[in-house]
């Protein structure tokens, strides 16, 4: 990969880096669920709702760890190798997703055995 495109993509990660982090602070903040106890099914709606956000949370803080993954590996020339396969990871695929740990096939093998079961 030349010089400019693993550029580029430092740059994306890093951007979208602080774009997760700022929307992970918003989602960690505890919702004013309020002193009005007259409805109980307010408050399971309430409740629901901050366990749904907690979700949206945790995989805003996984997509994090890719990218800081990522970054690392750029850090050490080991960005854009496939974990499983050590082959390289397409520009085409990193350009669309560029914290992927893997390369289309190994991608396309753990989706179809995640589908079989396995």
């Amino acid at each position: 990969m030349d010089k400019q495109n693993l550029e580029e993509l430092k740059n994306k990660l890093k951007e979208e880096k602080k774009n997760i982090a700022l929307r992970i602070k918003r989602l960690a903040k505890i919702p004013d669920f309020g002193s009005d106890v007259d409805s109980l099914e307010e408050e399971s709606d309430e409740s629901e709702e901050y366990g749904n956000q907690l979700s949206v949370a945790q995989v805003a803080k996984n997509r994090l760890a890719d990218i800081n993954s990522a970054l690392l590996k750029i850090e050490k020339d080991k960005y854009g190798i496939c974990e499983k396969c050590k082959k390289e990871i397409s520009l085409e695929l990193l350009k669309v997703n560029p914290e992927s740990r893997l390369c289309k096939n190994c991608k396309r093998l753990s989706i179809n055995s995640k589908a079989a079961g396995k």
